[in-house]
C-alpha cells in the first residue's frame, strides 16, 4: 500500500488564544495521532498555524494570508490554486475536509476547493461534517451539492449528524465516527475547590445559548442572591464579547457572572473542576465535544434536548428544551439543590466518558481514507 499523504483544507477563523472551535480541536487531535502512525498530512490554513499555536504540530502547515478573505470567489479561486499546487507537489492520495463550514468568514473555500482538486488530479474527496446549520437545507449552491455527492466518504460526527446530512442533501456515503477526550489532561490535575456554582464552556454566541444562560440565571439568584457563573470560552467577535457584557449588566448579574475568555487547555481543566455543575444550552449540536470534557472533570450536566446531545449522553445529563428560560433555571436550581443527583450524574459521566478515545477515533478515519484510497 502507497504511504498516506493528505491534502487537507483546514481553512478556519479560528485562532488559538481568541477561540478554538470543537471541528478543529478534533482535527488537531487526529492530526497528531496520524502523524504517529506514518501519514504525511500537508495541510492549508490561515496564519497563524493552529497546529503550531496549539502545541503539537502534527502536519506540514501550509500557512495563507487572509487577504481576499471578504471575497468569497476570488478566495475560492485562490485557494484552487494552492491546492492544485500542493497536491502536485507532495503526490498527495487524498483530498480530505476535516470541517466543511470556515466560521466567521464564507463558506465555500473549504468544500469546493477541495472538490476541483479531487477531480482535476482524480483523488478521493473525504469531507467531515459537524452538525446541519440552520441554513443548510434552504441551501442548494449546485457546486457544494455535487462536491458533497462526489465525495468517497462522508463521515458524521454522530448518527443525529449522519441522519440530518441524509435528510438534508440525500447523502448516501456517510460513515458515523465520534469524538474524543484526552482523560490523563483531567487525572492530572486534581479536585479543586468549587468557587463557581456553574460553568458554560464552549464558543460564547447566541448559537450555544449564552443569553438564554444569562436570563435563567437572572431567575435564578432570586433563590441564591451569590450563586456564580462563569463563561469560559473564547469569541468569534469583540461585538459578541460587548453584548454579553451589555446583557449580564442590564439584568443586574455583574456581581454574580465572570467572563474568563480564552484559557490554555489547563487552565480550562482547572476552571471546570472549580466549578459544581456545567450548563450548556445550545440551540445545535452535532455532537458535544465540550460535554465529554465537562464530565472528564467530573461535573454534573444540563444540556439541550437535541438529537445529538440525547444520542451520546442520553441517560448522563439533565435535558431541557433549547431557549426555555424558566425550565432551564428551574433544571439549575434544582441540581444545585440536590448534592446526591449531582454526585450520581457525575459518577455516571466519568464512566461514560471511558469509551471517548482520540486514538479510536484517528484509527478509524484512517481505515476509512484507506478504504477510499484503495478503492
Amino acid at each position: 500500500m502507497k504511504p498516506m499523504r493528505i491534502l487537507a483544507f483546514f481553512l478556519s477563523s479560528c485562532e488559538y488564544g481568541k477561540y478554538l472551535g470543537g471541528a478543529e480541536r478534533r482535527f488537531l487531535e487526529i492530526s497528531s495521532i496520524l502523524q504517529k502512525l506514518g501519514v504525511k498530512m500537508f495541510v492549508l490554513e490561515y496564519k497563524p498555524s493552529l497546529s503550531e499555536t496549539w502545541g503539537d504540530s502534527g502536519y506540514h502547515s501550509i500557512n495563507i494570508s487572509q487577504r481576499f478573505i471578504d471575497h468569497a470567489i476570488l478566495e475560492t479561486v485562490r485557494m484552487i490554486i494552492k491546492g492544485i499546487k500542493t497536491c502536485a507537489e507532495n503526490k498527495c492520495n487524498v483530498v480530505y475536509v476535516p470541517n466543511r463550514h470556515c466560521y466567521g468568514h464564507n463558506n465555500l473555500v473549504n468544500v469546493i476547493p477541495a472538490y476541483v482538486v479531487s477531480l482535476i488530479f482524480r483523488k478521493p474527496l473525504v469531507i467531515v461534517f459537524h452538525h446541519l446549520m440552520p441554513t443548510d437545507p434552504g441551501d442548494r449552491n449546485i457546486i457544494r451539492l455535487a462536491a458533497y455527492r462526489h465525495a468517497k466518504a462522508c463521515i458524521a460526527v454522530s448518527q443525529a449528524t449522519a441522519d440530518d446530512f441524509r435528510k438534508a442533501f440525500g447523502l448516501s456515503r456517510l460513515v458515523v465516527s465520534s469524538n474524543g477526550v484526552n482523560l490523563a489532561n483531567f487525572r492530572n490535575i486534581e479536585s479543586m475547590a468549587k468557587v463557581y456554582d456553574a460553568v458554560f464552556f464552549g464558543r460564547m454566541s447566541e448559537e450555544k445559548g449564552v443569553f438564554t444562560l444569562l436570563k435563567a440565571w437572572k431567575i435564578l439568584i432570586k433563590q441564591m442572591p451569590s450563586a456564580h457563573l462563569l463563561l469560559l470560552g473564547g469569541v468569534e467577535s469583540e461585538h459578541m464579547k460587548e453584548s454579553c457584557v451589555r446583557v449580564i449588566e442590564s439584568l443586574g448579574l455583574s456581581q454574580n457572572v465572570t467572563i474568563s475568555g480564552f484559557v490554555s487547555d489547563k487552565e480550562a481543566v482547572r476552571l471546570l473542576k472549580s466549578s459544581r455543575i456545567f450548563v450548556l444550552p445550545s440551540t445545535a449540536e452535532g455532537f458535544g465535544l465540550v460535554v465529554v470534557e465537562a464530565m472528564a472533570a467530573g461535573l454534573p450536566c444540563i444540556l439541550s434536548n437535541l438529537p445529538a446531545l440525547k444520542e451520546n449522553f442520553h441517560s448522563t445529563a439533565v435535558f431541557v428544551e433549547p431557549k426555555d428560560v424558566k425550565r432551564l433555571a428551574k433544571a439549575i436550581l434544582g441540581l444545585l439543590l440536590d448534592p446526591e443527583n449531582c454526585r450520581k450524574l457525575a459518577e455516571k459521566g466519568q464512566k461514560l466518558v471511558e469509551r471517548f478515545s482520540w486514538e479510536t477515533v484517528a484509527k478509524k478515519e484512517l481505515n476509512i481514507l484507506q478504504r477510499v484510497v484503495e478503492s
